[in-house]
């Protein structure tokens, strides 16, 4: 797939020092796993590969991630403080320099997330430069999702359900497709849409109101150089 890019990501992000790859990029994994997992996790463990591994603490990567998992984007002067909100929040956060293989981009992490009710999530991204990122892995599914356009995410018991079912009533939702594909895991099976416009709450209810659907979610395109507020 190619990529664009615009004078903000040769410039650099909007964000909060001291590496865009390592600070904002990292930022944004943690926004976007949060996402995934649909509420702040009550316990974190990230396991950072290569160079994120070896030099977190001096561009506060791990602060970084932290931040995103509690809604900051690369931005948010909150990022700074971000083990001490998370702290505060109640979420507690083990950090792991690990080897993820060598097949995995140096600048990678693993987050493994684990609620209050007993669900779990786990998500890993890369940031390759620029505040860019490309989240690689979702519950064991691999994925290759650089965020270009908003995704949903739902995952499914294809035992259950024919992928090209969920497909079908996607396309009835009045959405302008980009491109959709499917991963599998044993026997779940993750349904990634990409489309143009930005996902409403009422997409995701409707998709989870479907018996065999374990969770749907979306993650809304967000430029470098757009200003948002954590949610």
């Amino acid at each position: 797939m190619s990529e664009s890019w615009s004078a903000f990501d040769v410039i650099g992000p909007v964000m909060v020092g001291p590496s865009s790859s390592h600070t904002a990029g990292a930022a944004k994994i943690g926004y976007f796993a949060r996402i995934i997992n649909g509420q702040q996790p009550k316990r974190v463990s990230l396991v950072l590969h290569g160079s994120f591994g070896k030099v977190y603490g001096g561009h506060c990567t791990d602060k970084a991630i932290i931040g995103g998992l509690l809604g900051y984007l690369p931005h948010s002067e909150h990022i700074r403080e971000a083990d001490e909100l998370a702290r505060k929040a109640g979420m507690e956060v083990e950090i792991l320099a690990g080897d993820l293989g060598d097949s995995v981009h140096p600048n990678s992490v693993r987050i493994e997330m684990e609620n209050e009710d007993g669900t779990s999530h786990r998500v890993r991204g890369k940031s390759i430069g620029g505040g860019k990122i490309v989240l690689r892995e979702i519950d064991k599914v691999d994925v290759q999702i650089d965020m270009s356009y908003s995704v949903l995410l739902v995952m499914f018991n294809n035992r259950e359900i024919p992928p090209l079912n969920l497909i079908e009533l996607v396309k009835k939702l009045e959405v302008d497709i980009v491109k959709f594909e499917t991963g599998t895991y044993k026997d779940k099976t993750l349904l990634v849409i990409e489309i143009r416009q930005h996902f409403t709450k009422d997409i995701v209810k409707e998709l989870q109101s479907i018996s065999g659907v374990d969770y749907a979610r979306f993650l809304n395109h967000i430029s470098n150089y757009d200003k948002f507020s954590n949610g």
